[in-house]
């Protein structure tokens, strides 16, 4: 039973005692805490620009490992992969990604609104698309940066997992970064009479796929004992061919040790044709490796507590709600919530 926590509860040390009293109190017994937000660290790191919202002195997943000593209580860093910046504001921070590298940034379509670097003409009002800016998979560049980022946490601290979200390209008109088209041509070179569409699509997943397998690899050869988990699509043939999210490889080939799928459907008929669409699509000897992220923004405590049951009859046990925040806000949720584990 997991528990999402976003970085706004990470920010002071009462926040994050709260949190671990709230866990330890109701039975969660993971918890999910997102340390990298939008390029930025809850965490003292060499490599990744600290938050503005945390003092300089503190580190919260620091303080939150060893406030967590007494729990059985499983603490895993979740990170946002690519996702890099969705304000409209400029970062504050001078050693951000997204004002030091342009070229790092995944590109629409052959774009140029990045290419010429048109978004930092007026920092204080960044004309944001879709979700905002990625880091592009198929730059080299990147791949080595964010291979170094999972590197650090687990050789730093000592964490129970590390917990990948928007481990994705925005959607299947990204995938456009320059240096990366350089790479898909020089890979490609001798291709030139099959599909380039074929190729590219193949490309943009295999980059995702790269860095998943040789982050496990890193993260492994620092501690075996680290679980390796990722926030999915719940839908697996849109997870590919939308956003070249190959997570039933990843979790076949051993890359990761849990895959949880975001089906926050609000519909009970969409949830569970998700959830048989992987039963179908998966061999059972991996169910158990499925966590089931279940929200609880978008319904109330009985909608949500009807999808519990029907995944506990369907034998998939395991499920993370997403997310702590709605806890908060209204305490009263889990006191309905709760009678349905």
């Amino acid at each position: 039973k997991a528990l999402w926590v976003v970085r706004d509860y990470l920010t002071q040390k009462y926040l994050l005692e709260e949190v671990l009293d709230f866990a330890n109190k109701n039975g969660f017994n993971h918890i999910f805490a997102q340390v990298r937000g939008r390029g930025d660290a809850y965490y003292n790191s060499d490599i990744v620009p600290k938050s503005h919202l945390v003092e300089t002195s503190f580190d919260p997943l620091d303080y939150l490992i060893k406030s967590n000593m007494n729990n059985n209580i499983k603490i895993h860093a979740w990170i946002n992969v690519y996702y890099l910046w969705s304000s409209m504001h400029s970062p504050v921070q001078s050693d951000h990604l997204l004002l030091n590298n342009p070229d790092w940034l995944d590109r629409k379509n052959r774009d140029d609104y990045i290419k010429n670097k048109v978004y930092l003409r007026n920092k204080n009002k960044l004309n944001i698309d879709g979700e905002g800016f990625y880091l592009a998979p198929t730059n080299p560049q990147v791949y080595r940066y964010l291979i170094s980022v999972v590197d650090e946490l687990s050789k730093k601290y000592n964490i129970n997992g590390i917990h990948y979200d928007y481990i994705r390209f925005q959607n299947s008109n990204y995938g456009y970064n320059e240096i990366g088209l350089e790479e898909f041509e020089r890979k490609n070179i001798n291709k030139y009479s099959q599909n380039r569409e074929i190729l590219f699509s193949e490309f943009k997943r295999n980059a995702i796929t790269e860095f998943v397998k040789k982050a496990s690899e890193k993260i492994k050869s620092n501690s075996n004992k680290i679980i390796i988990s990722a926030a999915v699509k719940p839908n697996i043939y849109d997870a590919k061919l939308l956003f070249s999210q190959e997570w039933d490889l990843w979790l076949s080939a051993g890359y990761l040790d849990w895959a949880v799928p975001m089906n926050y459907m609000v519909r009970i008929d969409d949830f569970v044709q998700n959830m048989y669409m992987i039963k179908d699509n998966l061999p059972s000897k991996y169910h158990d490796k499925i966590v089931v992220g279940v929200s609880i923004y978008n319904q109330n405590p009985r909608q949500a507590g009807n999808k519990i049951q029907r995944l506990r009859k369907m034998n998939f046990n395991n499920i993370s709600i997403f997310s702590y925040t709605e806890f908060v806000k209204n305490p009263y949720y889990w006191k309905k919530l709760k009678k349905y584990f």
